[in-house]
């Protein structure tokens, strides 16, 4: 059964249509009429206000992301609930998951012989560039847009129209991918040697 203005109330239908085809224009005044009532309920399982417009802001990229769908569901409230609710439970996991890890922390340490130092510089640039290609491709696009384009988290969110919260969660996924590769990059050329 289609969705009807009647039975939601929420949302007019020629709004959710525009959004299912694509219009940025309307998903924006879509994300003006939904943006409380998500908010509102992702902060019933969330008392950090920056964690709440993190989820928040990975809720509205998956409704995006699934916007051809909108037209076919029965009850757009409780799908964006479903939505809400498993994208807290992802990021609770998330978070408890993982420590965040300081690049300044690493025990990683270099002696270089300067005669070698060509090689260790073009194997670091090789590790580099493949860690980074390991990333996933919205962590890879936050990554290089902050340490090879330089900008900073705010000009990152704005330009993603994402939250710094995000930027911040992406960057941090990032260096404890490179932090785990490089790690074992080394281990590896120790036990080679």
């Amino acid at each position: 059964m289609p969705y009807t203005v009647e039975k939601h109330k929420l949302i007019p239908e020629a709004l959710l249509q525009s959004v299912s085809n694509g219009d940025h224009g309307a998903f924006r005044a879509f994300y003006e009429i939904v943006y409380p009532i998500v908010y509102q309920f992702v902060r019933c399982f969330l008392s950090v206000g920056e964690d709440c417009r993190e989820v928040v802001s990975e809720v509205f990229y998956i409704i995006w992301k699934q916007r051809e769908t909108l037209m076919t569901l029965n009850n757009i409230k409780a799908w964006m609930f479903i939505i809400c609710r498993n994208e807290v439970f992802h990021f609770l996991k998330q978070k408890k998951k993982y420590n965040y890890v300081s690049i300044d922390d690493l025990p990683v340490e270099l002696q270089i012989d300067t005669t070698d130092a060509w090689l260790v510089d073009d194997e670091m640039l090789a590790v580099y560039r493949n860690v980074i290609n390991e990333l996933p491709e919205r962590c890879k696009l936050i990554f290089l847009m902050a340490k090879e384009e330089g900008m900073k988290y705010r000009e990152i969110a704005e330009t993603l129209s994402i939250t710094e919260g995000t930027v911040a969660q992406q960057m941090n996924n990032a260096m404890r991918k490179i932090t785990e590769i490089v790690r074992r990059h080394y281990a590896e050329s120790k036990y080679k040697m």
